[in-house]
């Protein structure tokens, strides 16, 4: 194809160029200096997961056993015994975050509403066994979360809100 004489000559492609390189100029960067600069969570995020717990301590979780069967990355591992009533006791429940994906399927899944996704995601260690959580630490991040003592402090209003509903 032959260009139009009148582009060739007055070059206004180059000139269509350089206006769209001059507009983005005067824009807001769209990145944030993360150390430095909240990063804004978005309503729908998933985090570290936590276990709500009844009002004398004791965790909500039941041990059916659906979040382990649920789960696509098989990062949940639980045991249980057989308590004197009959009823399912806890031996054993643990979160491998480093294989979780945060799907929200155990979430999704859990018949008691036990299982919820945070808004925790700061997970940085350097001792990969520290990335394995058990149910007691689970639980203590709900108490974490409904007081407020977690390290990304500009997510409390949202998360409290979210614990509530």
């Amino acid at each position: 194809m032959r260009k139009n004489i009148f582009e060739t000559i007055f070059l206004t492609e180059i000139l269509k160029g350089l206006s769209i390189t001059l507009s983005h100029m005067f824009k807001k960067p769209v990145t944030y200096k993360y150390p430095y600069e909240a990063t804004p969570i978005m309503d729908r995020f998933r985090g570290i997961q936590y276990i709500k717990t009844h009002e004398d301590g004791r965790t909500k979780c039941v041990g059916c056993y659906l979040c382990q069967k649920v789960c696509p990355s098989e990062c949940i591992h639980i045991e249980t015994d057989c308590g004197p009533n009959g009823e399912r006791l806890i031996r054993k429940y643990e979160l491998d975050l480093s294989r979780c994906i945060y799907c929200g399927y155990c979430e999704e899944v859990c018949p008691v509403d036990a299982i919820h996704m945070g808004w925790e995601w700061n997970t940085v260690d350097s001792n990969r066994d520290n990335y394995v959580i058990n149910m007691k630490t689970l639980s203590q991040n709900y108490k974490d979360n409904l007081e407020g003592n977690w390290k990304n402090k500009h997510l409390k209003k949202k998360l409290v809100e979210g614990v509530k509903q």
